[in-house]
């Protein structure tokens, strides 16, 4: 028998409401209010010609049973509309049918529905007889994210112009701890170096700067750290502040993770054991530059970017952790590449937070003429899904253009009900470091 492959897209498009009083969102219960539409439309040209029909089946636990149906034969548009779904996660099972109403092609996956929010899944349908072929299926799920609005008054924070920092700050890392805002961010000098500063703040708008001088500076000697040190993520654990950041060696000339800890976010004392995730030579992973480290179902995960040799591309990985000392890579790493042309030279910079037992990501380009943000969604913080609305965010719609050449290093956090996006721009294509500002998404 002939082989053949076959592409049918299918664009689903979900639209949530929230009805809770308070504008928040409410883990999805059988009487959840909170529910949602399913739009998905099919490409008739390009089906299969034994498919006539598709159905689309949405199950989950303690919820009734929910699906939707076309004829590609005798209805007269290609769409398909599924309403009152709740928010939360789903078994989608997807079904082709022939003429005889034989299930040709099927595939399942486990789909969450998220308000506010666009995130893509990819689902390949498989035939079930014994002919070959595949069927490959694109799902949109959720809305545009809401606009973001950037701070009119950017920036908010500029240089001191001193021997560390004089080529300019960027890589803000914000951390609301018991009301106060604080920050550590990275100042650079004319000779490469790279050292961290501290910062503090009531509104996370008006900052009070806590030294003219680093907190946290590069190693003396031959250290793999002894360049520079860029601080990416800072955690509280037991009262205990726990600094993650990249370091850079003269010697090697590739940069590698460690950690630091302190009592009081301003005096740190190394990890003996540096560096905790170390780069290969051999991989994509020549040179490593931390992302975030976040803290979920009793575990730590560790989002890196990694570069092989001779190349330009990056590439986002993760290691886990039940200690925050002892980490292991995942094994499927890369967890996120360039699949989009906007991408450029690759994906960077993961800044993640858990959002009502969702993993969210915002990320930035590798890009020579300027970087943009993208957004995804992941409900195990390993497999994740691009939004279909990127990039949202980028240089020439900031405010006034004050960071209209560079809009970069994203450190996305949610503190109460805002949502807000710190990081470092520059209005000058050579001037990549520059003022930190932030953009904002009110609920």
């Amino acid at each position: 028998m002939k082989k053949c492959l076959i592409l049918l897209l299918f664009s689903f498009l979900f639209m949530f409401m929230s009805c809770s009083k308070d504008g928040t969102t409410s883990p999805p219960t059988s009487n959840s209010q909170t529910t949602g539409k399913v739009f998905f439309k099919i490409d008739k040209e390009n089906a299969p010609e034994n498919v006539v029909s598709i159905t689309a089946t949405l199950s989950r636990q303690g919820f009734e049973t929910i699906s939707g149906s076309l004829n590609l034969v005798s209805d007269s548009t290609a769409d398909i509309t599924i309403a009152d779904i709740p928010i939360g996660v789903w078994r989608l099972k997807v079904e082709a049918r022939d003429v005889n109403n034989l299930v040709i092609y099927s595939g399942e996956t486990e789909v969450t529905i998220i308000e506010n929010m666009v995130v893509q899944v990819n689902l390949t349908l498989v035939p079930t007889s014994t002919g070959t072929g595949s069927i490959y299926i694109m799902v949109n799920w959720g809305v545009s994210v809401t606009t973001w609005v950037d701070f009119a008054g950017n920036p908010i924070l500029s240089k001191f112009n001193n021997n560390y920092d004089s080529k300019g700050i960027s890589h803000p890392v914000i951390l609301y701890d018991n009301g106060q805002y604080k920050m550590w961010y990275n100042g650079m000098s004319e000779d490469g170096g790279s050292f961290t500063f501290f910062a503090v703040s009531k509104d996370g708008i008006n900052w009070e700067r806590q030294s003219n001088a680093p907190v946290f500076m590069p190693s003396n000697g031959s250290g793999w750290d002894n360049k520079a040190v860029c601080t990416r993520s800072v955690i509280k654990e037991n009262d205990t502040y726990i600094l993650f950041y990249s370091g850079y060696s003269i010697f090697t000339n590739r940069s590698q993770i460690g950690m630091a800890t302190s009592i009081d976010g301003i005096n740190w004392t190394r990890y003996q054991n540096n560096p905790i995730i170390t780069s290969n030579s051999n991989s994509w992973e020549y040179t490593l530059g931390l992302g975030e480290v976040v803290k979920a179902n009793n575990q730590f995960y560790l989002y890196y970017t990694g570069r092989a040799m001779n190349t330009n591309e990056d590439k986002i990985g993760l290691a886990t952790s039940i200690d925050g000392i002892n980490w292991t890579r995942y094994p499927q790493n890369p967890i996120l590449s360039k699949t989009y042309s906007w991408e450029e030279y690759g994906v960077n910079s993961a800044s993640v937070i858990v959002d009502q037992n969702i993993f969210k990501m915002v990320y930035m380009n590798t890009n020579a003429d300027g970087m943009s943000f993208g957004f995804a969604t992941s409900v195990d913080g390993k497999n994740w899904n691009k939004s279909i609305s990127n990039p949202f965010f980028g240089g020439p719609i900031t405010s006034n253009g004050w960071a209209r050449a560079y809009a970069s290093y994203p450190c996305f956090r949610k503190i109460e009900n805002e949502y807000r996006i710190y990081y470092s721009g520059a209005s000058i294509f050579d001037q990549r470091y520059g003022k930190i500002g932030f953009v904002r998404r009110l609920k």
